[in-house]
């Protein structure tokens, strides 16, 4: 139709109006692409129309007509609008770029960029350059731009899986040379409290049940082996060992003080030469009460310190003098 053929010279855009209607409630696609151009523009005797053009636009649209799709990404990306809709907009700016409209791929890469999703923007940015064309400069130059900082972050990321791997085989190295000297509480010393690793306290307290030494496994440990493994085999073997520990000293209180339990107090009067009976006498001669010098919380501390060195560095254990214990 003349009327409404924009090449005709009888191009009459409200003319055509009627016709382009037709057409497009027949399903014409470009039909409604066309109108929805004329709407917003406001072509000849027709007026500026955004609604229409919206609707004639998403119709379009909806049969990848390519004015169509164009015109709803313009309606819907406008913010001053009463029709803004970013959803719209998004998914109308998809389309385009898909299409080859480069424009709104480089409007939708610095969109993904906005919302800190740098692959799509720099995937979409790297498509829509050309750097034969002076015109894509820009959108080349961002794209090169996200590039770099992928390849940056990688590399960073690559660094610090390294040296956590670097790390780790050392750990593993440590814990391997006291297992290979079969220094079985070293190494489980290491694994408590060095790497903290219950696979490695596990693998240290088979092979030093395997090899029958757990007589050499400090007492200290067997309580924590006793919390980190309430149950299975760990479990079983430090329960075994505690208990054979226990028959060897007779009554013997273990970690708890004896001087706490039950009757111990009465035990010590008597020992100090007291009787079930009351013992108090008066005397004239004042109060010969001489208080008993008690050590302080540092003391204490330096003389528990001090014997569990001993035990471990001295005598038939003898560990390294580069042992952490020995330090």
């Amino acid at each position: 139709m003349a009327l409404s053929d924009t090449a005709s010279p009888a191009y009459d855009a409200f003319l055509s109006l009627r016709f382009l209607q037709q057409a497009c409630a027949a399903s014409q696609a470009p039909a409604c692409g066309r109108l929805a151009l004329i709407f917003f523009a406001g072509e000849g005797d027709v007026e500026r129309d955004l609604p229409s053009a919206a609707n004639f636009a998403q119709r379009a649209c909806a049969e990848q007509d390519r004015d169509g799709c164009e015109v709803a990404e313009a309606v819907f990306a406008d913010s001053a609008s009463p029709l803004f809709d970013a959803e719209q907009a998004l998914h109308c700016r998809r389309v385009n770029c898909d299409s080859g409209n480069r424009q709104s791929c480089i409007d939708l890469a610095h969109i993904y960029y906005t919302f800190d999703d740098y692959l799509p923007a720099e995937q979409i940015a790297l498509n829509a350059c050309r750097p034969a064309d002076p015109a894509s400069a820009d959108i080349c130059r961002f794209g090169n731009q996200l590039q770099a900082r992928r390849h940056k972050i990688e590399a960073e990321q690559q660094a610090k899986k390294q040296a956590a791997l670097d790390a780790q085989a050392q750990r593993n190295a440590v814990f391997d040379a006291f297992m290979q000297r079969r220094d079985y509480d070293g190494a489980l010393y290491y694994a408590l409290y060095r790497t903290r690793s219950k696979s490695q306290a596990e693998t240290a307290v088979m092979a030093a049940a395997r090899a029958g030494a757990m007589s050499r496994i400090f007492e200290d440990h067997l309580y924590v082996l006793e919390y980190w493994f309430p149950s299975g085999a760990i479990a079983g073997i430090v329960a075994s060992e505690m208990a054979k520990r226990k028959r060897g000293r007779g009554n013997d209180c273990g970690i708890w003080n004896c001087t706490n339990m039950p009757g111990a107090s009465t035990r010590r009067w008597q020992a100090a030469g007291g009787s079930r009976g009351s013992g108090y006498r008066s005397s004239s001669g004042g109060s010969s009460f001489t208080p008993v010098r008690v050590p302080s919380s540092a003391q204490i501390a330096k003389q528990t310190r001090d014997r569990y060195r001993s035990y471990n560095c001295t005598g038939s254990r003898r560990l390294s003098s580069s042992h952490p214990t020995c330090q």
